[in-house]
């Protein structure tokens, strides 16, 4: 009964602006009046899938063109965490506007003003101030951790939160094995052969699901020693692999696809760099095909 009254009296838009005048004088010089509008309070919480929204919001404009909110809360009684339930409700309200269409990524968010509108008996006691209902905490502040990058080449090499976080980039193979050095480094310092087994596991997996040449993926490892040496061997073979197959296109240019065919049966197996170097000297010294051939086939 008691916020009926209040808002149907509040729904007015004169007796909106006395109480702005009144109780919020610093914006009263800068607000344009005529642009006063009650706004939809329609608000969902995603998690709860509760209505959560305070009992009035109107919108104005400033002389300067800036949107300002004001979010009015009608409150028979005494509430301690009434800080907290409008720092909640003026989240919300601002999490809508910027999932709207007239919001563009950059804009600011409007200013806002939550005036609590207090009609009960005794004083009203409760903290005006979110931070007042901690101790130490600074609520609506985060602290950023990044994964390194930009901080200058004097940052900490064994911050083991930056260097995962590095993993989770969309790095290339080359990328990833100078990243996976640098784990493998810090979790030895930790000497937790616990925390040492959980990045394993997880490093497995985050490589399973990368999008890298069936070579990299040489999952199995027991410790990070181990799965930094696969992932390096996968990387070698690649160059290798690479190599071959320049060789191979340059002995068919050479001496014809049927000689390329009688290589490629002779390398069934990739061949080490020592080889890949054995057989490009040929390709180079050797003047036929069968020439070649029989000089990788003896060695």
């Amino acid at each position: 009964m008691h916020d009926a009254f209040l808002k149907s009296v509040f729904a007015d838009r004169r007796m909106t602006e006395i109480l702005i005048r009144r109780h919020a004088p610093e914006w009263a010089s800068e607000i344009d009046f005529s642009t006063l509008r009650e706004a939809s309070t329609g608000l969902v919480s995603k998690k709860t899938l509760q209505r959560r929204h305070p009992d009035m919001i109107w919108s104005a404009a400033t002389v300067k063109g800036e949107r300002v909110l004001f979010l009015l809360e009608f409150q028979r009684t005494v509430e301690r965490l009434m800080a907290l339930r409008t720092t909640t409700y003026s989240a919300l309200t601002l999490e809508g506007i910027a999932a709207g269409p007239d919001y563009k990524p950059g804009d600011l968010l409007p200013e806002f003003v939550y005036f609590v509108l207090y009609h009960g008996d005794g004083p009203w006691t409760a903290p005006a101030h979110v931070t007042d209902l901690f101790q130490r905490s600074d609520p609506g502040r985060y602290r950023l951790v990044p994964w390194g990058e930009g901080a200058g080449d004097d940052r900490p090499r064994d911050d083991l939160t930056a260097l995962v976080l590095g993993l989770a980039r969309n790095l290339s193979p080359a990328e990833m094995a100078v990243q996976l050095s640098g784990l493998w480094g810090t979790i030895e310092g930790h000497g937790d052969p616990d925390l040492a087994g959980l990045m394993v596991r997880s490093v497995d997996t985050m490589l399973e699901l990368r999008d890298y040449p069936a070579r990299l993926m040489k999952g199995g490892g027991k410790a990070m020693a181990e799965v930094v040496d696969r992932f390096k061997q996968g990387m070698e073979e690649l160059v290798q692999k690479g190599e071959v197959r320049s060789m191979r296109r340059q002995v068919t240019r050479r001496f014809g696809e049927e000689t390329a065919g009688q290589l490629s049966r002779l390398l069934d197996k990739l061949p080490g760099p020592d080889e890949v170097d054995r057989v490009t000297d040929a390709l180079f010294e050797c003047a036929t095909g069968d020439e070649f051939i029989e000089r990788v086939r003896m060695g």
